[in-house]
């Protein structure tokens, strides 16, 4: 019976939130100009802090953390994935049509344009919320090749997951067994260019890498992927230095490749 009242409750709430104006959130929580980039923005809510730069339309860093609570509540309420629904951030233009022009012709589903996230669906949907908040164009999403979107970047998801002690078949997929921590502290982002696309008004940066660097206990672990369908598994294969110089680039540390430190740049939050 307790079961089916919090279905219920749940189901009641998605409702609710559904017919919520997006505006409300944003406008407790609103963009202000970062002194990043020119035109880059700062985005600082409850589930995530992002600057963007918005010229390019990508994120320069994005952080959040995930705990064993918040996998706890992920697990309990169980959030449908029909509640991935794309919103602009107010004021922006809704990009719906816009991914499905620059996908025209593309049969390969692994090479199509997806709408990648920075703070993904599921590390966010411990509460319904943050599962809705964080499917905003384009303050939490980049255009990401889709092999990669749900290759590499999915299992560092998974195994973000994993490391707090997730049981979930998802977080199994990466076969993590090592020790679990209360809390992993994560950072991701965009990095340089394959091409512009420009349809209908909007101009969309497709960048050349998406990097992921995890904090958790007194590991840290820093990833460079490729945005292409090359990238599509075997996260480890992608793990680079977090910090180490070298005049080769790619024996470079990510700190050296993006020319800061995406932890001091967004510095960890306590919660």
């Amino acid at each position: 019976m307790k079961k089916l009242i919090l279905l219920l409750i749940g189901a009641l709430a998605c409702q609710i939130l559904a017919a919520q104006d997006i505006k409300a959130f944003y406008a407790k929580y609103p963009r202000v100009p970062s002194g990043q980039c020119a035109g880059c923005t700062l985005e600082v809510n409850p589930y995530f802090s992002t600057i963007t730069d918005e010229k390019l339309g990508q994120a320069v860093v994005t952080y959040a953390n995930y705990t064993s609570q918040k996998e706890a509540q992920v697990v309990q309420l169980k959030v449908s994935e029909s509640k991935r629904h794309w919103q602009p951030y107010p004021g922006d233009p809704d990009e719906t049509k816009f991914y499905t022009d620059i996908n025209k012709g593309i049969t390969n589903s692994q090479m199509k344009y997806a709408k990648g996230h920075y703070a993904a669906f599921i590390l966010c949907a411990y509460t319904l919320e943050g599962a809705v908040i964080s499917c905003t164009y384009k303050i939490n999403e980049g255009v990401e090749i889709q092999g990669q979107n749900e290759g590499t970047e999915l299992e560092v998801e998974q195994l973000t997951r994993a490391l707090v002690g997730s049981t979930s078949k998802d977080a199994k997929k990466v076969h993590y067994t090592g020790p679990t921590y209360p809390k992993v502290d994560y950072w991701k982002g965009s990095w340089g260019s394959k091409k512009l696309l420009d349809t209908n008004g909007i101009s969309r940066n497709l960048s050349a890498v998406y990097w992921n660097l995890l904090k958790y206990g007194d590991q840290v672990h820093a990833y460079w992927f490729p945005n292409d369908i090359s990238a599509s598994s075997a996260y480890g294969n992608y793990e680079i230095p977090y910090d180490h110089e070298d005049a080769d680039f790619n024996k470079k540390g990510l700190i050296q490749r993006l020319g800061f430190d995406p932890a001091q740049l967004i510095k960890p939050a306590n919660n």
